[in-house]
């Protein structure tokens, strides 16, 4: 709980500060108002997918979960760009960090316990997913640019899973090493099956992008039309 109070505060307090470049010399009281109240709620989702058992993270089996949250992020950076995108990436990577240090995870998840692991592959991730997004929108070609943001959130997913155990491998290369090369015939098969795992969630969380964020980007801009306004965002 106190863990949890602490990214709030954290977490708030670095949208103050990204709040000038973001909307520059047009922000007013009314735009800080409006973006600290679109934080605060991305931010209630994550901790909310975070921390309810199987909502956010999906256990397959104790040493394996799959992950949901890359939507917000990716809803997130397809509204607002590649400064909100990189914030909720932030704010996604501390949410596992905390739950992986206060013991909410079992298994290869523990070592999200260190904040190095969780946080700069989920920042990254957001950050990405901001800029291409942001990319997409300049085509302005309708169905077409849906086609691409459904492309997007597929390839975005996948590089997600890429930089998290890109980051693993970094920090663990003893520890994944031994497991990809042991000879023994249980763990090789123990290890062929956990990566059939993750390659199967991997492209069950990209689908699931590629579904869910074109629609939802879409209904969210035209049921808020003013809040896009400002910043010439168009459905």
């Amino acid at each position: 709980g106190i863990m949890g109070l602490i990214l709030i505060v954290l977490a708030l307090l670095f949208s103050v500060l990204l709040m000038d470049s973001f909307y520059g010399k047009k922000k007013d009281a009314a735009e800080t108002i409006r973006s600290m109240v679109i934080d605060a709620m991305f931010i209630a989702i994550i901790l909310i997918m975070t921390f309810v058992p199987n909502v956010g993270y999906i256990t397959i089996t104790p040493l394996i979960s799959f992950t949901l949250l890359h939507l917000p992020v990716l809803l997130g950076a397809g509204l607002f760009g590649w400064k909100k995108g990189f914030f909720l990436g932030f704010i996604f990577g501390c949410s596992s960090y905390i739950q992986a240090a206060t013991g909410g995870v079992a298994g290869l998840n523990l070592l999200f316990a260190y904040p190095w692991v969780a946080i700069p592959p989920r920042a990254i991730f957001g950050l990405l997913a901001g800029i291409a997004f942001s990319l997409i929108r300049k085509l302005n070609k309708g169905r077409v640019k849906s086609l691409y943001f459904a492309l997007a959130g597929f390839l975005l997913t996948c590089l997600h899973t890429v930089l998290v155990f890109a980051d693993l491998y970094l920090f663990f290369h003893q520890e994944i090493g031994a497991m990809l090369s042991s000879s023994d015939p249980i763990a090789q098969g123990t290890t062929i099956t956990a990566l059939a795992l993750f390659a199967i969630g991997m492209l069950g969380e990209a689908t699931l992008a590629a579904v869910l964020i074109p629609p939802l980007t879409q209904a969210v801009s035209k049921a808020t039309p003013n809040l896009y306004a400002h910043r010439g965002i168009e459905s």
